[in-house]
């Protein structure tokens, strides 16, 4: 988080909403992107790792930030999209380790 709290010059209330506001946001847009994924929507899977990877971004989450941007590029590029599925999962499973590393921060903003 060390980008986001210097961005915010350290405002503890902008950092504690900003991580409230990815804890929010985020089930809803995983939830999405599987669904999109699962029916082979590809403008909409390209939406939603665009908005995810931004997210990512925001908060510091590298690993996820990197992960939506080579979805991106799969879809952009055409390459073989039957390796989305294999990549939703394990972005799935990284946001969730992420998601619980963020609410243990929040509560040193409580």
């Amino acid at each position: 988080l060390d980008n986001l709290k210097a961005l915010s010059k350290h405002n503890q209330s902008f950092v504690r909403e900003i991580l409230e506001v990815y804890l929010s946001n985020t089930p809803k847009d995983l939830a999405q992107l599987t669904v999109c994924v699962e029916k082979k929507d590809w403008p909409m899977v390209r939406y939603y790792a665009h908005k995810l990877k931004s997210s990512s971004f925001t908060i510091g989450f590298t690993q996820g930030h990197q992960m939506f941007q080579l979805i991106e590029k799969v879809i952009k590029n055409e390459e073989p999209v039957d390796q989305l599925p294999q990549l939703n999962e394990e972005i799935q499973k990284l946001c969730s380790e992420c998601m619980v590393q963020v609410k243990i921060e929040l509560s040193n903003y409580i």
